[in-house]
């Protein structure tokens, strides 16, 4: 009888416990959105990789920018190249379309969504502007911003996107909603507005962004059924100053009902998470990921379903940065020990010139394929240029096994000149060491700063 009690009680508890472990993860699931921001022109190496694990990890994933990618910042990069090859034309009174580099890459590393920020505007006209935003319709990547209009009064680009996530416990509908900045100008002395700005002729205007997703996030709801919002914004949370009112998220997270979540931009601001109420006092998250990929946002909702209606249990941010190193920051200062050298300086040791860590050279002849200088370094550190598109040489500089410096092209026009014989390379690749290869000739030229120098092999 004793026994029969005990195995009754047993009985019970275990039921008791797959019971309620039933409860505890039934019906609920967790997506994630990933966010960068003000990347001015490259997606570093940390936040391809980042992106690629998180979606691997769990595919109801999304991944975002808060705007102004659109820059030339890196040197040597396919965007470098592009922004000199459109200038070129300009300065030939050339008006010819060319393919945005950053769109193909973006779109590879797995971004869903960018939002317009206010350097697309500022570095572009309404020519130039027109056919990037054609480059992600053709790669079919979302390019969003709700209170972006046509002189028509029509959106200029998308006001939002919806993502359908499949879980096992029914799919659900999550709404990005793209904001802009309105004040994109950067003149302090003149209207910032881009109904103003005179490359765009009065055929765009921006509104306020507050009052746009008031009106988007209703739509969003009602049209679309989202069972979660995020807007991405390229603003602030505050003004600088009363001139320029801009930066808009305080007021977008505690006036717009309906907003779960908010990634800002804009400001170079880096932060995990800042909670702030709406008028129904229900919680919004704000977080922003810094500049030009030194960070990244991860957003992370957890939601259940009941009776088929998506209930947000809980929602926060986590953030994740990542060592930079300032490869162009390098660059300079090695281009400019190298032109300090005197006339007395007959031969030299790279090493004694190179003014930062080092333990390796990779110097590429002109013809290898870019997918074996990836292979070579042992990680895709930057987006290069292919082959087809240079004939130059590219010096690699490595430390611990991480790319710290890359010299890629003509430096001539900079009065500096690295010459290595075709003998010297093995396979279209050389490797120096400091103290042990590393050996140049060295000329000066005319000029004090002109310089020369050539590899002595050994």
């Amino acid at each position: 009888m004793k026994n029969k009690k005990v195995l009754i009680i047993v009985s019970a508890l275990i039921l008791i416990l797959i019971l309620s472990t039933g409860c505890t993860s039934s019906n609920t699931t967790e997506i994630n959105i990933v966010a960068t921001t003000d990347l001015h022109g490259e997606v570093p190496y940390n936040i391809t990789e980042y992106i690629k694990v998180e979606k691997e990890n769990n595919p109801n994933t999304v991944a975002v920018d808060a705007g102004d990618f659109f820059d030339s910042r890196v040197y040597g990069t396919p965007m470098k190249k592009y922004f000199d090859d459109r200038q070129n034309n300009i300065e030939q009174g050339i008006e010819q379309y060319i393919e945005m580099p950053l769109v193909k890459e973006m779109k590879d590393d797995g971004y869903d969504a960018v939002v317009l920020g206010n350097h697309e505007f500022v570095s572009n006209d309404k020519f130039y502007l027109d056919n990037m935003v054609s480059d992600f319709e053709k790669y079919n990547l979302d390019i969003l911003s709700a209170n972006t209009y046509k002189r028509d009064n029509t959106n200029y680009v998308k006001p939002y996107t919806i993502k359908e996530i499949e879980t096992e416990y029914g799919n659900l509908n999550l709404g990005i909603l793209g904001l802009t900045i309105k004040e994109v100008g950067e003149s302090v002395d003149e209207s910032r507005e881009l109904k103003d700005m005179p490359q765009y002729n009065e055929e765009l205007y921006i509104n306020d962004l507050v009052d746009e997703a008031k009106k988007w996030v209703k739509i969003m709801q009602e049209e679309e059924n989202t069972d979660v919002i995020v807007a991405v914004a390229h603003s602030g949370e505050e003004p600088k100053n009363p001139k320029n009112p801009g930066n808009r998220i305080q007021e977008l997270a505690q006036e717009v009902d309906g907003i779960d979540a908010i990634v800002a931009g804009h400001t170079h601001q880096t932060f995990e998470q800042h909670n702030y109420k709406n008028s129904k006092g229900e919680e919004v998250i704000v977080t922003q990921p810094g500049k030009h990929g030194e960070a990244i946002s991860k957003i992370t909702f957890e939601l259940k379903n009941q009776n088929g209606d998506w209930k947000v249990v809980n929602k926060y941010a986590k953030l994740t940065k990542f060592d930079t190193i300032k490869f162009d920051e390098y660059l300079v200062e090695l281009l400019s020990k190298i032109s300090s050298l005197k006339s007395t300086d007959k031969e030299i040791h790279l090493s004694e010139v190179v003014p930062f860590q080092w333990d390796k050279v990779y110097v590429f002849d002109e013809n290898i394929d870019v997918d074996k200088i990836y292979e070579t370094i042992g990680y895709k550190w930057q987006s290069i240029i292919s082959k087809d598109k240079h004939s130059e040489q590219q010096m690699v500089f490595m430390n611990d096994d991480k790319v710290v410096c890359y010299l890629y092209g003509d430096i001539s026009d900079m009065d500096i000149n690295i010459n290595f014989d075709k003998s010297s390379y093995k396979d279209g690749i050389i490797e120096i060491y400091p103290n042990k290869n590393d050996e140049f000739k060295v000329k000066k030229g005319e000029e004090e700063y002109q310089t020369y120098l050539t590899y002595i092999s050994k």
